[in-house]
């Protein structure tokens, strides 16, 4: 392990990190064994090596300019020329007598399965959304359940999510602490890391539905707080008043990154800064995408069941379940009210009955 790769992927998420393109053995893998794409962002491949202990199996990796698998794709750094480049490259169609290949359920709103089929020959087999599903999808012939199809946001994957992303803004603010109030970088520090932790503990129960609605409950919880201390005078050794502050605006930060990391959420922050005129940040795309424009109901999903041939892919790669198959084996828009703009279905949608008007 590299341990400063590992800290720069694991604590500044929003920045590349990238490991060699290539092939990869995993184990003894033979003729017959698996053969899995992912992206080159450090901490995937450790995290996906790690899952894969046990396992004999061929890893390709493809070239996703170092960003994790989901903000790769969504950015359309990991697509399909990554994938088709890099099955050329490894010459691994010399080393199995098989063309299936295994790839992330959050790398389809990038890669598109029909391309990858006829520039290549390989067929596409979505895998698991988790790398821990990964050797019992394996033993079980490529065959994923419903629980490997869904993307959850709980409160670990949502702590791991926000090291990786508010990190930076967290490092930023002490150091300005640090330099123009040092006498408050105690309490900045403090304070930030238990409002983090509380938010990230009870938002599951908080009113609304995006992380930003939840967040503006708590400030305005806070607010009132604050309100009190100034009309009451209240004598305190503490400093109550700046801790507060601190709090309510550590909260916003937090709140806002609840959507739109998440392949399942919605986003709050990218409608508003793609209004700002601010286009992106790092590795994530606010403005310009069709799922910003979607968020901002500037388009609007639509169906044609005319048009549908009956391919699966929509309701194979969504995230939380919108699409279902009816008895005519043709999909039907069932819960719309679901939808985070993951895209996936836009993208990989065979018969071009799903557009984004």
């Amino acid at each position: 392990m590299n341990p400063f790769k590992f800290i720069w992927a694991m604590f500044f998420r929003l920045f590349p990190c990238p490991v060699p393109v290539g092939l990869r053995r995993i184990g003894n893998p033979d003729r017959k064994s698996p053969v899995l794409i992912t992206c080159n962002f450090y901490l995937t491949v450790r995290r996906l090596l790690r899952k894969l202990r046990g396992i004999d199996a061929w890893l390709l990796i493809a070239d996703s300019k170092g960003v994790n698998v989901w903000c790769a794709a969504g950015g359309n750094e990991f697509n399909t020329h990554s994938a088709v480049s890099v099955i050329k490259i490894s010459s691994i169609s010399d080393l199995v007598d098989h063309r299936r290949l295994v790839l992330p359920p959050l790398a389809a709103p990038g890669i598109r399965a029909k391309e990858v089929r006829e520039q290549t020959g390989w067929s596409v087999n979505w895998g698991p959304v988790r790398a821990k599903d990964i050797p019992h999808y394996l033993r079980a012939g490529l065959h994923r359940n419903e629980g490997m199809k869904r993307v959850t946001y709980n409160w670990h994957e949502r702590l791991d999510t926000a090291l990786g992303t508010l990190f930076p803004f967290f490092f930023l603010g002490a150091m300005g602490f640090l330099v123009f109030a040092r006498h408050l970088l105690l309490d900045y520090l403090a304070v930030s890391i238990v409002t983090f932790l509380f938010f990230f503990f009870t938002c599951p129960w908080l009113p609304g539905k995006r992380g930003l609605t939840k967040v503006l409950f708590l400030d305005a919880i806070l607010g009132i707080l604050l309100f009190v201390f100034e009309v009451s005078d209240i004598q305190t050794n503490l400093s109550v008043r700046p801790d507060l502050i601190i709090a309510m605006v550590m909260l916003l930060f937090y709140g806002t990154e609840l959507g739109g990391l998440a392949s399942n959420m919605p986003s709050d922050l990218d409608p508003f800064l793609a209004r700002l005129g601010i286009g992106g940040l790092g590795n994530v795309a606010f403005a310009g995408t069709i799922r910003t424009e979607l968020l901002n109901d500037f388009r609007v999903l639509r169906y044609y069941r005319d048009a549908c041939i009956g391919c699966r892919s929509c309701a194979e790669v969504c995230p939380q379940g919108v699409w279902h198959m009816d008895k005519e084996k043709r999909v039907v828009l069932a819960h719309i009210e679901k939808c985070p703009a993951f895209l996936a279905c836009l993208v990989q949608c065979e018969g071009g009955a799903i557009k984004a008007e």
